[in-house]
């Protein structure tokens, strides 16, 4: 799993050096392949390649791949997807079209979430993200009301979309 934030820079070559709080991480748990893309907001997305998979394999199960929206979807991740290595320095390569939609030049800002993969931003893109969209009161208690349930319900936390303190999954 990933945690917290790390700065790094984006070389005139298009490389990204992974930080080393990461890369360790990275490498022992799963290897060096990834998978970056983006999609929604212009970040990047790093995947253990591993982790992309079960991504695919999920859309392809019971053919949500024939909904036009997973399809949508597919698209704009397969226009900036790239399949790379993390080089023996540590380094992966951006190509072109991934790092201008990203703005991905200069200093950035790396991401860790809990969920396996790292979101790459435009360091002064964030910072304009985060003045101009503050995190709130109501998605403060929303996270709240789920970390509650986690620890004080049934064990479950509710699914993404149920609402605050939402039903989750029911016990089976």
């Amino acid at each position: 799993m990933f945690r917290g934030s790390a700065d790094a820079r984006i070389d005139e070559k298009g490389r990204f050096k992974v930080p080393s709080k990461f890369r360790d991480i990275l490498l022992k748990g799963f290897g060096p392949k990834v998978f970056l893309t983006s999609y929604g907001p212009p970040s990047m997305r790093l995947y253990p390649l591993a982790e992309w998979i079960l991504i695919e394999d999920a859309l392809r199960r019971n053919h949500w791949g024939d909904d036009p929206r997973v399809q949508q979807f597919l698209r704009t991740v397969d226009l900036y997807g790239d399949e790379q290595e993390i080089d023996p320095q540590g380094r992966v390569l951006i190509h072109s079209r991934l790092r201008k939609h990203t703005r991905m030049n200069g200093d950035v800002v790396v991401l860790g979430h809990p969920t396996s993969f790292l979101e790459i931003w435009n360091e002064d893109l964030l910072m304009q993200i985060q003045e101009k969209e503050p995190l709130g009161d109501e998605t403060i208690r929303f996270v709240s009301g789920i970390l509650r349930e986690a620890r004080h319900g049934n064990g479950t936390p509710p699914r993404p979309g149920d609402g605050p303190g939402g039903g989750g999954v029911p016990p089976g």
